[in-house]
């Protein structure tokens, strides 16, 4: 009888919560998130909790406090490493957004196959697909976007330096044939994009793929199928109720018991 009690009220704060939701966090071709967030863990398994693409912890991230909720911290050596779905796979498309929380924990947060070079902090870098990463070999420690054919921006399409400690909010966009980097909701970085895009899969790694790792804290880790504008972009920078999508799992764990 609790147990039924209990999921009355979180059936009643769940449907209460979906204008709102809908309002505050774009949702419009989500394929994958990752909340790293209490309860969005099984066992070894990160999971992702609107496109079933789960990831499994390599070298045990830390869980710790993060921008919204609990986070993973990284120290360059370890990794969350998806498989992936075909909702993951961007070979041959025109348009795709990628986003994460990050707080980096030094000047130089990266522990590289080349010197400074290169943090993962989300990528599809063994994929042969395109990376949000961290690059040092460029003019101030840039937060840099790379994506294929090609590895199209490598070398520069980053934004400024930022402080360590301090946490930020990355956006990557392909769209048609432009590139846009955004941090904090705003524009940083654009260019021309010779696509369509090309990959060799749907794996993905989050926090280190096969040219480095990326030492510091990640939360939030988005991915869409399509290209965010930059009123979007700027939306879910300012959200601060991410994890609201998180409630659809236990909702359907309630209905089930509601329904013995």
């Amino acid at each position: 009888m609790k147990t039924k009690f209990t999921c009355f009220i979180m059936l009643f704060i769940f449907i209460s919560a979906i204008n709102i939701s809908n309002a505050d966090v774009v949702q419009k071709g989500l394929v994958a998130y990752w909340s790293f967030d209490t309860g969005s863990f099984k066992g070894n398994t990160a999971v992702d909790i609107v496109g079933g693409n789960d990831g499994e912890l390599n070298g045990k991230p830390k869980a710790v406090a993060g921008k919204i909720g609990q986070a993973l911290e990284f120290d360059g050596t370890n990794s969350v490493d998806v498989a992936g779905t075909d909702k993951l796979n961007f070979n041959g498309a025109d348009e795709m957004t990628a986003g994460a929380w990050f707080n980096a924990k030094s000047d130089d947060p990266v522990v590289g196959v080349v010197a400074g070079c290169c943090g993962s902090i989300v990528a599809q870098r063994d994929a042969n697909g395109w990376a949000i990463r961290y690059d040092g070999r460029n003019a101030g420690q840039e937060i840099e976007f790379i994506a294929c054919p090609g590895w199209q921006g490598d070398g520069g399409f980053g934004a400024p330096k930022v402080k360590p400690g301090d946490w930020h909010y990355v956006t990557a966009v392909i769209a048609k044939k432009n590139m846009y980097l955004y941090l904090d909701g705003e524009l940083v970085k654009e260019g021309a994009f010779a696509g369509p895009m090309s990959s060799n899969g749907p794996e993905t790694d989050i926090g280190k793929a096969g040219d480095g790792g990326f030492i510091g804290i990640i939360d939030e880790v988005v991915i869409y199928n399509r290209a965010l504008d930059k009123n979007e972009v700027r939306q879910n920078y300012e959200t601060k109720i991410f994890k609201a999508v998180n409630s659809m799992g236990k909702l359907a764990t309630c209905w089930g018991d509601l329904k013995k």
